[in-house]
């Protein structure tokens, strides 16, 4: 689903009124079939728009499943990165007592083990035979467990040179996904444009139902009623979003914000008045946490830079911060990492995209 200049969406009285008359019975209850009849006189703009509507979320889906893929590379081959230091520790502490038991073996055998230090690598000392002769079985234990760490490590080189490859693979399919997603997304904002004033409210309005009745289905993926985020605003208007609640993370995380497209460096606003903290992480870059007057706090992410300082006080509307892909959206198409915890800082997250939906629409 996408997101809309705040100037499409007039909240006038007449335009209330209009989808009231137009709608019998219930002001809120629009039908698809009466979106049709609203847009008879631009039937090809708004079947133009679905289309466009459709692949945006088509694109936007592809563009996830990608970066889920490269999240994926790159958590195993940080994991296997992590296994060959250990490796490396380990192998350096059993050298050490194997050069320590090598010197004793040569103090107690004399001059018969000078081939330990002719040899020219770890490799022929340890299948020299003199030294396998002359060696104690716990020294052979040492040689044996080295030999046996070389090639764990040479398999972890191995498989981490894969991984390389791997993730230039997949980069090259986020990158591909990445401009299809910004491509379908200024087709559908080009789409809605054409569409009149009187179709746009009423598809308006059929979007807002469709979006709160899948999210009434989604069990906890429902979002908070209207009550726990009085006077909410659009936080980035213009931005273009889907549902991606839920969506897998690497490490086996799941997305627990909804991901709002837009251009490098545009505003972001507070969506209501309370106080501000900001941030900087590795996961989410730039970050800006905007707790409510109403105890409400609003999590912001992967801003390029800030407009706002920690302990600053902020009044709804107010320019918190510029949209960017700091933190682990680097390289990534812009975007604002928009999440709602309802008890507060420290309380758990829910779906922002019922309300983002209602507000941004």
């Amino acid at each position: 689903m996408t997101g809309r200049y705040s100037r499409r969406w007039t909240s006038s009285l007449v335009a209330l009124l209009l989808v009231t008359m137009l709608v019998p019975g219930s002001a809120w209850a629009v039908t698809r079939s009466q979106v049709d009849q609203a847009c008879e006189s631009s039937a090809d703009a708004l079947d133009e728009y679905r289309r466009a509507q459709a692949a945006f979320r088509e694109a936007a889906a592809a563009y996830e499943a990608a970066q889920v893929e490269v999240d994926n590379v790159l958590y195993r081959q940080q994991r296997t990165s992590d296994a060959i230091d250990l490796r490396r520790q380990g192998m350096d502490i059993a050298r050490q007592r194997f050069e320590e038991q090598a010197v004793e073996a040569y103090m107690n055998a004399g001059s018969s083990n000078a081939l330990f230090f002719m040899a020219g690598s770890l490799d022929e000392i340890i299948t020299a035979t003199k030294f396998l002769n002359a060696s104690a079985s716990d020294e052979l234990d040492v040689a044996g467990d080295l030999a046996a760490a070389q090639t764990e490590l040479n398999s972890l080189q191995g498989r981490l040179q894969d991984l390389e490859a791997e993730l230039r693979h997949v980069e090259a399919q986020r990158l591909d996904a990445k401009d299809a997603q910004e491509s379908a997304m200024a087709a559908d904002q080009a789409a809605w444009e054409k569409l009149s004033g009187r179709c746009a409210d009423l598809q308006k309005q059929f979007e807002i139902e469709q979006a709160r009745a899948a999210a009434a289905r989604g069990g906890g993926a429902a979002g908070v009623p209207p009550a726990a985020t009085p006077g909410f605003i659009c936080p980035f208007p213009g931005s273009s979003f889907i549902d991606s609640w839920g969506f897998p993370r690497s490490g086996g995380r799941s997305h627990k914000g909804t991901d709002m497209m837009g251009p490098n460096g545009a505003n972001l606003y507070a969506v209501a008045s309370g106080t501000v903290s900001v941030g900087n992480s590795g996961l989410g870059g730039k970050t800006v946490w905007l707790t409510a007057e109403y105890g409400t706090a609003y999590y912001y992410a992967h801003l390029s830079s800030f407009n706002v300082s920690s302990g600053q006080r902020v009044s709804k509307g107010d320019v918190v911060g510029y949209n960017g892909s700091t933190g682990n959206a680097s390289g990534g198409s812009p975007h604002l990492h928009f999440e709602i915890h309802p008890s507060g800082r420290g309380g758990s997250a829910v779906n922002p995209y019922p309300t983002l939906i209602d507000a941004c629409r």
